[in-house]
């Protein structure tokens, strides 16, 4: 079994994470942005290698099941995220620092249905695991032999198109 997991809100708690990241620039006038606007600004930070986070300065923001499931499934695994390529690179690298054999594939501004559909030798016997209703609708219509599933660490209600899991565990 080949298991395609998001980053953000699979394996990330972004929502703890954002303050965090608010504080950083305390003082800052980039501080006094609305949140899209100050995330547009991160972006920026981080195309121009401005922003960095040391290795592993944001494992704690892995979700407690994430790094466990990580080790115990390595090459099964791949990270597929979408978003800003340098910050979601930054941010994965440094929350994954020390776990061994990750795959991950940055999407850039590409959904993630639209990346993966060409390659439908990649579908076979896998499932794919994401927060995003939107993402998960364009992986249904362009690759319907993944299996998806629906990630609801805030313990909410699915919208019931997918399965919902609130624990990676739940996946085996």
């Amino acid at each position: 079994m080949r298991y395609y997991l998001d980053f953000d809100r699979t394996l990330f708690d972004t929502d703890t994470f954002t303050p965090y990241l608010r504080e950083r620039f305390e003082g800052e006038a980039i501080n006094e942005l609305p949140l899209v606007e100050f995330y547009r600004a991160i972006n920026d930070l981080a195309r121009d290698g401005s922003l960095t986070f040391e290795p592993g300065e944001l494992s704690r923001f892995l979700y407690p099941d994430a790094a466990s499931f990580l080790r115990e499934k390595e090459n099964a695994v791949t990270i597929i995220t979408f978003g800003n390529k340098e910050f979601q690179e930054i941010k994965v690298k440094s929350a994954l620092q020390g776990i061994p054999r990750m795959s991950v594939m940055y999407t850039g501004e590409v959904r993630k249905g639209e990346f993966l559909a060409p390659h439908t030798h990649l579908h076979k016997d896998a499932v794919l695991v994401d927060d995003s209703p939107v993402e998960r609708e364009i992986l249904g219509a362009r690759c319907p032999s993944l299996g998806l599933f629906e990630m609801r660490r805030d313990g909410g209600e699915g919208d019931g198109r997918w399965p919902v899991i609130r624990v990676l565990s739940e996946l085996s």
